[in-house]
C-alpha cells in the first residue's frame, strides 16, 4: 500500500517524501480564481489560504521536486459542482496541470470527471465529495473515465471489502482514509461552507452549522458501546482536539488489496504531516511481520497522540478492538 499524503507547501515535499509518502495531493488557489469568486468558492473544497498552494508554477515546482524522490502529484478539483463562469477556469487549471506533469486529478463533479477524462490522458480519482455507496456507482464512474475510487468515510470495513472487490474486477484502484478528520456526515451530501480563515469568512470559525452543539440519540439494536461511538461521532465537530485514526485498518485494506491510504489534513502543520506519514508507514511495516492484534494498533496510537485508542475517535469503530 501506498500512503498519499496532503501538503501545502512545495517544501514539505521533500521531508514528507523521505518519511514514507509515496504519494502526494494539493489544491490551488490562485490569483485569478481568487480575485473572481474569493476562498468561499474555492476550485478545491478547501476554503482557506493554509490548505493551498497559491500557483501553477508552485505546483509545477512541487512536481518536480515529487518526481525527483519517484513520487506523484495530485490536483483537487473537486468542488461538487461549478457555475458555467466557473468551468473555463477549471478546465484552464486542469490543463496548466496537466502540461506540469501532474499524475491525477481528484474530481467529485461527475459532469467534470467525464468532460475531463475526454479531454486530457490523464488518471482521474473520484473524490468522496461525489460518494461511491455501490457497485452500480462504481461502473458508473468507471464509464465516465475515473481509474481511482476514494471510499467515503462513513463506510464500514465490511462494505469497504465488498466495494473494493468489485473495483478490482472493474479494473479500478482503490484508496481509502487512514488519519484525521472524520466527519459524522457523508461529504458528497453536505451543502455547508468550511472555512477556517478569519479574514476571508462570513461568520466567526466554529460558528458554521456542522459545528452547532446537539445532543444525538442513536437507536436500533446495535450494542452499547457502539451507540455511544455513534453519537459520539455526531458531535465530534465539538471537540478541537483531532485524533482521528483508522490505522487498525490496515489490515483489512492489504487483504482488500486497497492500494492507497489517505492522510487528511492539507492545513496541517508539517509536523502534524509528518508524523502521520510515519505512523502510517509503521503501520504499513507491522504487517509485514504478522497480523497486528489490537494491543499492537493501540500502541501505535498512542505514539502518535500521546492518548488512549478511543472508540469515538476511530474512523472503522469496532476494528481496533478485535470486532471485525
Amino acid at each position: 500500500m501506498k500512503i498519499l499524503a496532503p501538503f501545502s507547501s512545495k517544501e514539505e515535499i521533500a521531508p514528507l517524501a523521505k518519511a514514507g509518502a509515496e504519494e502526494f495531493y494539493c489544491g490551488v488557489v490562485d490569483a485569478g480564481w481568487e480575485k473572481k469568486y474569493s476562498f468561499v468558492s474555492s476550485i478545491n473544497l478547501r476554503h482557506d489560504r493554509a490548505a493551498n498552494l497559491s500557483s501553477l508554477q508552485e505546483l509545477k515546482e512541487s512536481i518536480e521536486t515529487a518526481n525527483s524522490f519517484n513520487a506523484k502529484v495530485f490536483l483537487t478539483l473537486n468542488a461538487h459542482f461549478y457555475s458555467e463562469k466557473q468551468l473555463p477556469l477549471v478546465m484552464e487549471q486542469a490543463e496548466q496541470a496537466v502540461k506540469a506533469g501532474v499524475d491525477s486529478l481528484i474530481v467529485a463533479d461527475a459532469a467534470l470527471v467525464e468532460k475531463l477524462s475526454n479531454k486530457f490522458d490523464i488518471d482521474i480519482s473520484v473524490s468522496t465529495g461525489n460518494p461511491v455507496f455501490n457497485n452500480a456507482a462504481i461502473d458508473f464512474f468507471k464509464e465516465l473515465g475515473a481509474k481511482r475510487i476514494v471510499f467515503p468515510r462513513h463506510l464500514t470495513v465490511p462494505e469497504i471489502g465488498g466495494l473494493a472487490e468489485h473495483a478490482k474486477k472493474a479494473g479500478l484502484k482503490t484508496e481509502c482514509f487512514v488519519l484525521n478528520v472524520i466527519c459524522p456526515y457523508i461529504d458528497g451530501l453536505c451543502t455547508l461552507q468550511h472555512i477556517v480563515d478569519e479574514s476571508i469568512s462570513f461568520s466567526k470559525p466554529g460558528a458554521l452549522a456542522c459545528r452547532l452543539k446537539f445532543n444525538a440519540t442513536a437507536l436500533g439494536t446495535a450494542s452499547d458501546e457502539k451507540k455511544i461511538a455513534a453519537q459520539s461521532h455526531a458531535s465530534l465537530w465539538n471537540n478541537s482536539i483531532s485524533r482521528d485514526c483508522g490505522l487498525c485498518a490496515l489490515s483489512y485494506f492489504k487483504k482488500f488489496g486497497i492500494e492507497t491510504v489517505k492522510i487528511a489534513g492539507r492545513a496541517h502543520s508539517i509536523e502534524k504531516k509528518l508524523a502521520d506519514v510515519k505512523a502510517a508507514k509503521k503501520g504499513i511495516e507491522m504487517l509485514r511481520s504478522g497480523r497486528p492484534g489490537p494491543e499492537q494498533w493501540h500502541e501505535l496510537y498512542f505514539e502518535l497522540f500521546h492518548n488512549k485508542c478511543d472508540y469515538k475517535n476511530c474512523y472503522y469503530p469496532g476494528v481496533g478492538f478485535g470486532e471485525n
